[in-house]
């Protein structure tokens, strides 16, 4: 799929998004640079950065990437002044950095359980608290800010294969919204919004096809569960999750906060 430069507009917008090199991190960043945004991509490694920043680049953006740890508080205090010395105030925040693991609760280790709890709640966390620290500076007549955070349909309903992940994911969707209220309370122009996308044609749906064949299932199996389990009889792309985030970056979603988007083909309507 491709991101029309029509639509939700971001131009002077400058977007940070964490998690940059995974599937729906890569399209965020197109999606965002088509519309007209600064792109500041970022993840823990840097495979695939060079044709990510060429194919921003191609859409006419002004891009950078940069490694970061999002559970590494270190890491944001050095780029968080690196942002603000290069290209100014950030408006726009996707946090979009996160794992999944699968296993049952009874036999889950210390160390699947921390992998969880750094990636998917500290990252979040530490990626707003420094993102504050430079939306609340931006001008007090221009558009609100906007922070997106990445949870599921996971964060939504029960799952029989990743309780732990859930857990984490519910997390995300509890602290959106109490952050939206807190930051409204506090005076600061500042959304906060979470997604939460069914099951996306990605590495991490590699992922929960090998919990659904840790439960016995085969191939064609888990391919008639993956896509039946959304009635619209087929897994999402990436790209269809980037333009939601795209909305609700832009103004076009002025009046949004506290609250979820999700796309999910259907899949917690049932």
């Amino acid at each position: 799929m491709s991101f029309p430069s029509a639509g939700s507009r971001l131009d002077g917008q400058i977007a940070l998004v964490t998690g940059a090199l995974g599937g729906i991190g890569a399209a965020t960043c197109k999606a965002l640079a088509a519309g007209g945004a600064t792109v500041i991509a970022s993840d823990a490694h840097s495979r695939g950065a060079e044709e990510l920043l060429h194919a921003m680049k191609s859409l006419g953006a002004s891009c950078d990437f940069f490694s970061l740890d999002v559970t590494r508080r270190e890491d944001w205090e050095a780029l968080m002044p690196e942002i603000e010395s290069r290209f100014g105030l950030l408006d726009v925040l996707v946090n979009n950095a996160g794992i999944y693991r699968f296993g049952k609760v009874e036999e889950a280790s210390d160390e699947l359980l921390d992998q969880l709890m750094q990636v998917n709640i500290r990252g979040v966390v530490l990626g707003a608290q420094f993102a504050i620290g430079h939306m609340k500076q931006r001008r007090p007549d221009g558009p609100w800010a906007s922070m997106i955070h990445l949870s599921s349909i996971a964060g939504l309903v029960g799952s029989p294969t990743s309780s732990l992940y859930s857990m984490t994911k519910g997390a995300v969707r509890l602290f959106s919204k109490s952050l939206a209220l807190e930051m409204a309370q506090l005076g600061y122009r500042i959304r906060s919004n979470s997604v939460h996308p069914g099951i996306i044609d990605t590495d991490m749906a590699g992922e929960v096809a090998q919990a659904l064949a840790a439960k016995g299932l085969n191939s064609e199996q888990i391919r008639e569960h993956m896509s039946a389990g959304h009635p619209m009889a087929r897994i999402g792309q990436a790209e269809e999750i980037a333009r939601g985030i795209r909305f609700l970056a832009s103004d076009d979603s002025a009046f949004m906060t506290g609250t979820e988007l999700v796309i999910d083909g259907g899949w917690t309507a049932k």
